[in-house]
């Protein structure tokens, strides 16, 4: 049997490469593209439509993650540096790939959304939300996702193409290499792996965290099966950003030379999320359902998405 091809956008990213090991793991082929080309990986602009027709034939899925940033400051930082031109990818290179799967047969179009599309948490309620939570992002990242989420809606009914988005939280993992809100944990795991020594400041307000294996799993699950919701949530544990910096040195061994000083809130504004509907709708279940399996997992040299 023919193993499905799925193209991957954005795969050369953090997410994207542990997506394509997914993909892999269940059978899947996955067709490599990233706006900066790479060994394995070809060079398309999500928003040009002739780039995206040569990429596409014999597709029968597509996981679109690419997304605008800047530099190490992070996807959110990096929109509110230049809102225009994170509408031009985030928001036109989404209208673009959604129209070049449907123009070549595409089965389904699964893709990156987030958590960053909801407001602050007090407008919600204490109970974790479900997906048909209101839509009220304050930030231009933020508003680029939710925008996307609208798009989807409207472009999955004229062209008969299932569009499906992931809201994803805070995503962590090892090779994340840029900072934004995770940068205490970039540079203590650098430290880490380094030996050298290392004092952060970690916040402890409660956050929904994903590890990136776990997101990459869902993702492919999404794009191989048939889940019809048009949104989902999923979460792999909740804490703050001290809990899993205070797991990562435990599992280092402690090292004298690794601090973690907690500091009072801090954790993004944004409600807790339910993922009942994934995990019914896939069976998804995450790899990493704790701070202290996550942090283990920065530790061990095979890949964790294998």
């Amino acid at each position: 049997m023919t193993a499905r091809r799925v193209l991957v956008t954005g795969a050369s990213g953090f997410l994207g490469e542990a997506v394509r090991h997914s993909l892999e793991a269940a059978g899947a082929e996955p067709v490599a593209t990233d706006a900066r080309p790479a060994p394995g990986v070809r060079a398309v602009d999500v928003c040009d439509p002739d780039q995206l027709d040569a990429v596409l034939d014999g597709v029968d899925a597509v996981v679109h993650l690419a997304a605008m940033g800047v530099s190490d400051q992070g996807l959110v930082a990096g929109a509110d540096a230049d809102p225009a031109r994170a509408v031009r990818v985030n928001v036109e290179g989404f209208v673009h790939v959604v129209q070049a799967a449907a123009r070549h047969g595409v089965r389904r179009v699964v893709w990156s959304s987030s958590t960053t599309v909801y407001g602050p948490a007090a407008g919600y309620g204490p109970a974790p939300i479900d997906e048909a939570a209101p839509l009220r992002p304050t930030t231009a990242y933020g508003v680029t996702k939710a925008a996307c989420e609208h798009m989807g809606a409207v472009l999955s009914a004229r062209l008969g193409l299932p569009v499906v988005s992931l809201r994803l939280p805070m995503v962590y993992g090892p090779d994340r290499w840029y900072g934004g809100s995770q940068k205490p944990l970039v540079d203590l795991t650098e430290a880490l792996r380094t030996g050298g020594p290392a004092t952060v400041q970690a916040w402890a307000g409660d956050a929904d965290w994903i590890h990136v294996a776990d997101a990459a799993d869902a993702l492919a699950q999404l794009a191989l099966g048939d889940a019809a919701q048009p949104a989902y949530h999923v979460v792999g544990h909740r804490g703050g950003l001290a809990e899993l910096a205070g797991a990562l040195v435990t599992a280092a061994g402690a090292p004298a030379s690794a601090v973690v000083e907690t500091v009072p809130g801090g954790a993004p504004d944004i409600p807790a999320i339910d993922d009942a509907a994934l995990r019914r709708d896939t069976g998804f279940t995450p790899r990493f359902p704790d701070a202290a399996s996550g942090a283990a997992s920065y530790l061990t040299p095979e890949r964790t998405t294998s």
